[in-house]
Protein backbone atom coordinates (compact mmCIF):
# COMPACT_ATOMS: atom_id res chain seq x y z
CA UNK A 1 0.00 0.00 0.00
CA UNK A 2 2.48 2.63 0.56
CA UNK A 3 4.67 1.28 -2.31
CA UNK A 4 1.80 2.16 -4.12
CA UNK A 5 1.28 6.01 -2.41
CA UNK A 6 4.68 6.26 -2.96
CA UNK A 7 4.98 5.79 -6.92
CA UNK A 8 1.95 7.87 -7.26
CA UNK A 9 3.58 11.02 -5.51
CA UNK A 10 6.35 10.37 -7.45
CA UNK A 11 4.88 10.25 -10.51
CA UNK A 12 2.53 13.52 -9.52
CA UNK A 13 5.76 15.29 -8.84
CA UNK A 14 7.55 14.28 -12.31
CA UNK A 15 4.19 15.10 -13.89
CA UNK A 16 3.49 18.73 -12.53
CA UNK A 17 7.59 18.88 -11.73
CA UNK A 18 8.03 19.55 -15.72
CA UNK A 19 5.07 21.46 -16.30
CA UNK A 20 6.05 23.86 -13.73
CA UNK A 21 9.88 23.85 -14.28
CA UNK A 22 10.88 27.10 -15.28
CA UNK A 23 14.19 26.28 -17.35
CA UNK A 24 12.44 26.74 -21.17
CA UNK A 25 15.96 25.65 -23.35
CA UNK A 26 14.10 26.89 -26.83
CA UNK A 27 14.73 30.93 -24.97
CA UNK A 28 18.26 30.39 -24.66
CA UNK A 29 19.06 28.32 -27.78
CA UNK A 30 21.65 30.58 -30.07
CA UNK A 31 20.42 31.37 -33.72
CA UNK A 32 23.00 32.62 -35.08
CA UNK A 33 25.46 35.52 -35.08
CA UNK A 34 24.24 38.86 -33.02
CA UNK A 35 24.62 42.37 -33.63
CA UNK A 36 28.40 42.45 -31.47
CA UNK A 37 29.54 39.90 -34.70
CA UNK A 38 27.91 41.98 -37.14
CA UNK A 39 29.81 45.07 -35.84
CA UNK A 40 33.25 43.07 -35.85
CA UNK A 41 33.14 42.06 -39.11
CA UNK A 42 32.09 45.14 -40.36
CA UNK A 43 34.87 47.25 -38.48
CA UNK A 44 37.63 44.66 -40.17
CA UNK A 45 35.86 44.62 -43.61
CA UNK A 46 38.36 47.27 -44.85
CA UNK A 47 41.27 45.58 -43.60
CA UNK A 48 40.29 42.26 -45.32
CA UNK A 49 39.60 43.50 -48.38
CA UNK A 50 42.95 45.26 -48.57
CA UNK A 51 44.16 41.84 -47.54
CA UNK A 52 42.54 40.47 -50.72
CA UNK A 53 43.54 43.23 -53.10
CA UNK A 54 47.47 43.00 -51.72
CA UNK A 55 47.30 38.69 -51.70
CA UNK A 56 45.91 39.13 -55.41
CA UNK A 57 48.86 41.66 -56.98
CA UNK A 58 51.00 39.31 -55.16
CA UNK A 59 50.25 36.37 -57.22
CA UNK A 60 49.38 38.11 -60.25
CA UNK A 61 53.60 39.30 -59.50
CA UNK A 62 54.38 35.87 -58.76
CA UNK A 63 53.10 34.36 -61.51
CA UNK A 64 54.86 36.80 -64.03
CA UNK A 65 58.36 36.04 -62.39
CA UNK A 66 57.61 32.30 -63.30
CA UNK A 67 56.70 32.29 -66.41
Amino acid sequence: MLQNFTKAVRDLQHTFGNALNPYRPELYYMRGPGPACHAKAARNAPFAATARVELATAYVELTKAHA
